[in-house]
């Protein structure tokens, strides 16, 4: 997929960014170094994560199956290997729409809840 986004966020091809799952595990790290959030979640087909907005920036990488994500008024699919940064106070959705549903990464700065 092409990079591709709005002042609301930014898709990128994290495969591209990252080129192998070492240096895609080091960028993880650096994030739990740097007191960022970071979840592995998955959620099934039919699941949806109701409208919502942060004030920080928030990652989201898919690791495996496909995603929708609704940021104001628009319609992203995101795939795996696709990486989403949504914009502080964008506000979105998450929908599981897809055979299988999808199992991702989602980051945001602030201070680790294992501290």
């Amino acid at each position: 997929m092409n990079e591709k986004g709005s002042k609301f966020y930014d898709i990128q091809d994290s495969r591209r960014i990252f080129g192998s799952e070492l240096e895609l595990h080091r960028f993880l790290k650096t994030l739990l170094i740097k007191r960022h959030r970071v979840y592995e979640l998955k959620h099934s087909r039919g699941e949806l994560v109701p409208y919502h907005s942060h004030a920080v920036p928030e990652m989201i990488l898919v690791l495996e199956g496909k995603m929708r994500l609704i940021i104001e008024e628009d319609i992203v699919d995101l795939a795996e290997g696709e990486m989403i940064t949504i914009q502080p106070h964008a506000i979105h959705l998450a929908a599981f729409p897809f055979d299988g549903g999808a199992r991702f990464y989602l980051c945001t700065p602030g201070k680790n809840s294992a501290d």
